[in-house]
């Protein structure tokens, strides 16, 4: 480590005389970063993207543990295999040499660093980019507050140490204040302090049992779940912290982060949960019935776009800063360029019928429908019965039963999903717009960020592109699926002709006992 401290003097030195056009290029060449989360979704992009784009950069400190007993550099290897770094790699083979990795863990003392690795981070990190977050919505209440909100508070006095810190970006969530219907660039009063966030810890900590879920939705009131009560709270601090120490600090407001449009790889997606597992189970001919209306907006965002944004708003905020306050940035599609159910799906219909999985289980359709019970009702005729009548079948054809099972996992999160894709939020993003203003030919070229300039229709055909491959379809298997397809579909037709010649039979013999 004390070697990497050295050269980073001399590759500072180095990159003064770089030339590039791009001014965020420039911004970027010579800068240490450290950067927590890169294993997620959007960590890996950001990462990817710096070393791919910014190749002038310093170094990128990454922050990692060792998990379920697997070492650091056995899951480092085993990380930078992931297909996504393939158009880095093929440019730059030797891009590991910008890479630093060390232990640390946001729930230790002193997130698990070492004296020498600390002190190397404080005379050199120039920005730190937190991004790391527990982000299951049942986590137990002590794990998530530790990692989320204490983590956080000691990231933050890491970086009061570095007398080079120009910016403390925290990566947080549009939804973080989801109370609201429409979300501002701007604060919002946390929800609780961080004396009450130690008593939760404490409390859940002591008890065998955990805190109660009943003690625990008193205190998180009008936050649907303790992620956002988390992130909102976490914010407060970030605010507060900024403040009392003049630490110039980010807050970062992505919306729901979707796979890819363009870099590095059009269609990758690194997290199969939220929206995509929806999509997944409806390509799939499982799931049918979603509670909303086909004209309502669900705001999501590509993740290279939202990577884009948020390393042209760092740029942003060091270069033209005018106040040493805490600033906020969103970034969502409902204030820029909706995104509608009614668009999705008509590309979704057509994607099934020239792409479909090999893998389908019945005809892909879905209904829409806005009243809670008609969906109740619906789901249980299109998801409930339907599980239970496959899996009797494959229990007397003496096989294991797995519909029941996967429709519990597809409905396990179902209040706090539905939540989500069906609140119509309009989140504000002119701060981030007007950032565009400031950028030069070159800099919108290699950072695009601009929601005007998607299309959804080819975004949501990935979509399903996507869905083959995380099923693992080869496109060889394109014919015999579309084949797949069409028998469904006739078959699907049959039994719902059939459903409605009963349906009217049974209204009809009503009719005729009660007039006759």
């Amino acid at each position: 480590m004390n070697e990497v401290c050295e050269s980073l003097k001399l590759d500072s030195k180095s990159n003064s005389k770089n030339n590039d056009n791009s001014q965020i290029k420039r911004f970027y060449a010579g800068k240490v970063i450290l950067l927590t989360g890169f294993t997620g979704f959007l960590g890996t992009i950001i990462l990817e993207k710096l070393l791919r784009t910014c190749t002038e950069i310093g170094k990128i400190y990454i922050m990692i543990r060792e998990k379920k007993g697997v070492k650091i550099d056995e899951r480092i290897k085993k990380y930078f295999e992931n297909p996504i770094f393939n158009t880095l790699r093929d440019a730059n083979p030797h891009f590991m040499q910008k890479v630093v990795p060390f232990h640390g863990d946001l729930i230790e003392i002193d997130l698990g660093l070492s004296k020498e690795d600390r002190r190397c981070l404080i005379e050199n990190v120039n920005i730190i980019i937190h991004n790391a977050s527990m982000v299951y919505f049942n986590a137990k209440v002590s794990k998530i507050l530790r990692t989320n909100v204490i983590g956080t508070q000691k990231m933050l006095e890491l970086g009061l140490e570095c007398p080079r810190l120009e910016a403390f970006v925290y990566v947080s969530t549009a939804y973080s204040h989801h109370y609201n219907k429409t979300i501002e660039e701007n604060f919002y009063p946390p929800p609780v302090d961080l004396k009450v966030i130690k008593d939760m810890i404490q409390a859940d900590e002591e008890n065998a049992t955990g805190l109660s879920q009943t003690a625990t939705n008193e205190i998180v009131g009008k936050w649907s779940n303790l992620y956002a009560f988390s992130k909102a709270t976490t914010e407060g601090l970030v605010e507060t912290f900024s403040r009392k120490t003049s630490l110039p600090c980010i807050i970062y407001r992505p919306s729901i982060i979707m796979l890819s449009m363009e870099e590095p790889i059009p269609g990758w997606v690194g997290n199969k949960n939220g929206p995509m597992q929806m999509v997944t189970s409806s390509t799939l001919g499982f799931m049918h019935i979603v509670p909303s209306s086909i004209d309502g907006v669900i705001d999501v965002i590509p993740v290279d776009l939202a990577t884009n944004g948020l390393l042209a708003l760092i740029w942003d905020y060091v270069v033209h800063r005018q106040s040493k306050e805490p600033q906020v940035f969103n970034y969502g599609s409902s204030d820029w360029n909706p995104y509608s159910y009614r668009v999705g799906y008509e590309a979704f219909q057509i994607a099934w019928k020239e792409q479909p999985p090999l893998k389908m289980v019945w005809y892909p359709f879905v209904i829409f429908v806005t009243n809670f019970y008609a969906f109740l009702g619906l789901h249980v005729l299109f998801h409930v019965l339907p599980a239970i009548i496959v899996d009797l079948i494959l229990v007397i054809r003496r096989k294991k039963p797995l519909a029941v099972k996967m429709l519990l996992l597809l409905v396990k999160n179902y209040d706090a999903l539905f939540r989500f894709i069906n609140g119509n939020w309009i989140i504000k993003t002119d701060k981030l717009k007007s950032i565009q203003n400031y950028m030069n030919a070159a800099d919108l070229k290699e950072f695009p960020f601009d929601l005007k300039t998607v299309d959804w229709y080819r975004f949501s055909t990935l979509c399903i592109i996507l869905v083959r491959q995380i099923l693992h379809d080869p496109l060889e298997t394109i014919p015999a699926a579309r084949r797949k397809y069409q028998r469904f579909m006739v078959l699907h037709y049959i039994v719902c002709g059939v459903f409605i010649f009963f349906i009217l039979f049974f209204l009809y013999r009503i009719a005729y006992i009660i007039f006759n």
